[in-house]
């Protein structure tokens, strides 16, 4: 594998798996009551900080403002610190996950484009064993569109590694459409990982043409890996 290869990780889905919806509906409850609808808002990015505001603006019936928005997601990862120390929510990373980013990290950059705010992410990396591996990345901070996640998950690991990556050999794993749109539109590889079928399913129907269920097919993996090298 070339220096000019990058691998970038989705984290909720595509390495691990958390019940953090509890968390959520605890941080509405304590800042604005118990009667909140936490449900996932229509129309929003698959991340953290939309996710937020659009249950604030249902809830209050205004748009919320950028303090609004980062007590909430403090709130929220406070109470996921909790129910994970605590074991009612556990994180569960996917099968074969630690293994292979161990392996990754031996041959080639790794970063993290995530749609977590930053504290949540490193709250389950950490817990999943896997926080050593991923200096960098890109997080939810205010962003309208997946993509936006994912460039700044590119610059950061530009500016960590102290290199540029060529797009085509930047290899994005993740479990949602949003993960193959945002590499489509960037212009690099995708890997689709999801663990359910109708998941699977629904990653082809976005344009995926690598699904797996995890990573514990290790020739199928070492392939993928093999064929990012460019002539």
């Amino acid at each position: 594998m070339t220096p000019a290869t990058l691998l970038l990780f989705d984290i909720d889905g595509t390495l691990v798996h958390v019940a953090e919806e509890i968390a959520f509906v605890r941080a509405f409850a304590e800042l604005y009551g118990d009667g909140v609808d936490a449900s996932w808002p229509e129309g929003i990015t698959a991340s953290d900080t939309s996710f937020i505001a659009g249950v604030i603006r249902r809830a209050l019936g205004r748009a919320a403002t950028d303090a609004e928005i980062a007590r909430a997601a403090a709130c929220f990862v406070a109470h996921l610190e909790d129910t994970v120390a605590s074991g009612l929510t556990p994180v569960r990373p996917v099968a074969g996950a630690v293994d292979f980013v161990a392996r990754c990290t031996a041959v080639a950059p790794v970063a993290v484009a995530t749609g977590c705010v930053e504290p949540s992410a490193r709250v389950k990396l950490r817990h999943a064993g896997l926080a050593q591996h991923f200096p960098c990345g890109g997080y939810s901070t205010r962003e309208t569109r997946r993509v936006e996640i994912v460039d700044r998950a590119i610059a950061a690991a530009e500016a960590h590694y102290n290199r540029r990556f060529a797009r085509e050999v930047v290899i994005s794993f993740g479990d949602g459409p949003w993960d193959v749109e945002a590499a489509r539109e960037l212009g690099l590889r995708f890997v689709g990982i999801n663990q359910s079928a109708r998941g699977r399913a629904r990653l082809e129907r976005a344009g995926a043409t690598i699904v797996l269920k995890d990573f514990t097919d290790r020739d199928a993996l070492a392939r993928i890996l093999a064929d990012s090298v460019p002539e």
